[in-house]
């Protein structure tokens, strides 16, 4: 791994949250048009699809955040890589993309067990804002957790 300096690590740390985020803002839009409009839970009227529904939803919406942040990681986030042409390769995406898989098992489970665990959640006295809150606040919560962990994966096996 090239030294980096603790200003470079910084720099291409905020670049890591920014490209975070402009993905986390398309996972979360994907993830609304999926569970709110295309498979909505009312669409069939069983728990069982529910929990379908949210996983496929959350699914993709993880994919679509994921082809952005490879995108946008490549071309912006990690500059001072060892290999720069074995890191953007084929076998870079895959270890990558099998990282974002991790992160989206971890995820699944995540939101699906907060989900679960939350009671129902008023906030300005309403229970949703598209979607109820307590998914909001599961994906929330996930998402900082393996943002922690696809940080360390990508820096440390995709771009050493």
């Amino acid at each position: 791994m090239i030294e980096q300096t603790k200003k470079q690590l910084f720099w291409e740390i905020f670049r890591f949250l920014l490209v975070g985020g402009i993905a986390t803002i398309v996972d979360y839009a994907v993830f609304y048009v999926f569970r709110d409009l295309l498979l909505p839970a009312s669409l069939i009227e069983s728990g069982a699809w529910d929990i379908c529904s949210l996983s496929i939803a959350t699914a993709f919406g993880f994919g679509a955040g994921l082809l952005v942040n490879w995108i946008l990681s490549v071309k912006f986030v990690f500059r001072a890589v060892k290999n720069t042409e074995e890191a953007h390769s084929k076998k870079g995406f895959l270890v990558f993309t099998v990282i974002g898989l991790i992160g989206l098992a971890i995820t699944e489970l995540g939101i699906v067990l907060l989900v679960k665990i939350f009671p129902e959640i008023t906030l300005f006295g309403v229970t949703k804002f598209l979607l109820p809150w307590d998914e909001w606040l599961a994906k929330i919560i996930m998402t900082c957790i393996v943002l922690v962990f696809n940080y360390v994966g990508r820096k440390f096996f995709v771009f050493k």
